[in-house]
């Protein structure tokens, strides 16, 4: 159970790759939408077998992943979420907290206060209401040092979680936020107190909490659908909660499919065996084109691809020596020498525009990235050869960069053995090897456990080809708390060991500015520095994709920061 524990306006929102198919077989039509339609309705959700998670709880099953995001939906969820377009929204609590209503309180020592009303009518699917306690309870199990969660979020500025009464929690920050009324996936996590106290002891009994089958095939959420059965590896049946806070969903009966094989996958969608891939299946472009490509023709079903995050090559930085880490002008001509624009157009048909920027290209901040003149590095040989002939190298007899000792300048892409990586880490050493880099893809096994392949993608000689992620706190990635070591068993996303003060110093201050126009000049400081010290190499931006037949209605595109389809999945239909 250990790994348990430890565990925006979208990008192409208006894209719709095609819509409209005949009723899949495995979904029954019925009723006007009531609470007991005479045929009950029944939706057939495919995910690969690899987005499994542990459990659908807060912790090492549910983070920020689209994966974990969309079983945290379905299965549970939280005081608030993002909407479709980014809104903050209540869910289990009665109101957003502000600062104008005097229920999120700046404090003269600079921390903050924070209450929550939760929702009377809320309650946990064995029938138990929702209290405060078991806010108060999930956070004592996530800061107990015996478990060893995860960092989430902006958590590590909160020092207590007080339950004031019954339907009432005050959260006390040391520091301000500006996440200060945010509280998802990734806010003090909530925990069904009235199972898990008992196990948990007084003492802290980790082994009884760890081991309970109530964390998996015992589960009981909060969420629009209550778990029935967990086949491990195979499927999960769930059923519409009646007392769910937001109402009863209107489709009845929920079964998440897990398919091993990713063609498999697309093959039983094309089939008609499954009626929606979510965002947490997390298909590349290639398989959601493949299935728009066969819906063209008849017409059958959807395909939205919504912005996820930043493709990136992080440079490995603990070795000074590396010529990377040694001279900016490297770093310049490594990026120039890269022609992205014809990675996108190869890998990803086109569809994804080329980054420039670690922010999404439809926010404000990005524009005024735009504006303010933030170093861009377009496909350039003849200025990459030039920069790195400043810096000592120049082409050898085989048009190999050597330096002045002869030797060739190394550098190796690294990434998973799992779906689109291994095409992209061999696109892009193949694009290095014709500039004139030796370079080559060197992936390593997709099933590695996540503390084993963490280590490996901070120890890499050369870069990691990984995801930057868009989240509530993303411009963390590059904070020297980052920088994973064995000590911290491997986590945090600073993969290759960037340290700049400056960019921490930004950071805390970003992290604690509550006013949004000063926070977005902070935050554009810190995509100033990245822009002009390539710490890390952007690519090109990701999506997620989203399909389903026709008939099924509700889904929308997600934003960034909340990459997973299943946040409204009380409101859909199917016909």
């Amino acid at each position: 159970m250990q790994a348990r524990l430890v565990r925006v306006a979208p990008l192409l929102m208006g894209l719709v790759l095609l819509a409209s198919c005949a009723p899949a077989p495995t979904t029954r039509g019925g009723g006007d939408g009531s609470s007991a339609p005479s045929t009950p309705k029944r939706l057939v959700v495919a995910m690969q077998v690899s987005n499994e998670q542990d459990s659908p709880a807060p912790y090492g099953g549910s983070g920020a992943g689209s994966a974990a995001l969309e079983h945290f939906f379905i299965f549970h969820g939280n005081l608030t979420a993002f909407d479709s377009q980014k809104n903050l929204v209540p869910r289990y609590a009665e109101k957003v907290p502000s600062i104008a209503d005097g229920d999120w309180r700046v404090l003269p020592s600079g921390g903050m206060e924070v209450t929550w009303k939760i929702k009377p009518n809320a309650v946990w699917h064995d029938g138990a209401p929702l209290t405060a306690d078991d806010f108060v309870f999930g956070w004592t199990v996530y800061k107990d040092p015996a478990f060893a969660v995860e960092p989430r979020g902006e958590l590590a500025s909160v020092s207590d979680v007080e339950a004031v009464d019954e339907h009432t929690l005050l959260v006390r920050w040391r520091a301000q936020s500006i996440l200060g009324n945010v509280n998802g996936n990734e806010g003090v996590p909530v925990l069904p107190a009235h199972i898990f106290k008992s196990l948990y002891g007084t003492g802290g009994d980790r082994a009884a909490l760890e081991n309970s089958p109530y964390w998996t095939t015992q589960w009981v959420g909060l969420g629009p659908y209550k778990l029935d059965q967990w086949a491990q590896g195979s499927y999960i049946e769930g059923s519409a909660f009646d007392q769910y806070v937001l109402g009863r969903p209107k489709i009845d009966r929920l079964t998440i499919r897990y398919v091993g094989d990713v063609n498999a996958l697309v093959a039983n969608v094309l089939a008609g065996e499954v009626d929606l891939v979510p965002a947490g299946a997390q298909l590349d472009i290639n398989q959601m084109v493949s299935i728009r490509q066969a819906w063209d023709a008849s017409q059958g079903g959807t395909t939205l691809l919504n912005t996820k995050s930043t493709r990136t090559l992080y440079l490995q930085f603990r070795d000074p020596t590396l010529p990377w880490a040694q001279d900016l002008r490297v770093r310049q001509a490594l990026l120039y020498g890269l022609n992205r624009d014809e990675l996108v157009e190869s890998l990803l048909f086109g569809l994804v525009p080329r980054a420039d920027y670690y922010v999404p290209p439809e926010e404000e901040t990005y524009r005024l990235a735009e504006q303010r003149g933030l170093p861009k590095y377009p496909y350039d040989l003849a200025r990459s050869e030039r920069l790195l002939a400043d810096a000592g190298w120049t082409r050898g007899n085989d048009r190999m960069f050597r330096n002045a000792a002869g030797q060739p300048f190394t550098i190796d892409v690294t990434a998973s053995g799992q779906g689109d990586n291994v095409a992209e880490a061999t696109a892009v050493a193949g694009g290095w090897s014709a500039t004139g880099f030796q370079s080559r893809p060197t992936p390593y096994a997709a099933n590695l456990a996540t503390e084993a392949a963490g280590e490996v993608r901070h120890s890499v000689t050369g870069a990691v080809l990984w995801p930057w992620n868009f989240t509530t706190s993303d411009p963390r990635t590059l904070t020297r708390a980052e920088i994973g070591s064995a000590a911290t068993r491997w986590r945090g996303g600073n993969y290759g060991g960037y340290t700049n003060p400056a960019y921490d110093a930004l950071y805390e201050r970003f992290s604690s500015e509550l006013d949004p126009q000063q926070r977005q000049e902070t935050h554009l400081g810190m995509l100033k520095i990245i822009a002009e010290d390539l710490p890390v190499l952007p690519l090109f931006y990701r999506a997620t994709g989203l399909a389903m037949r026709k008939g099924v209605e509700g889904p929308t595109p997600t934003p960034p920061i909340q990459a997973g389809s299943a946040w409204n999945i009380h409101t859909w239909d199917v016909k």
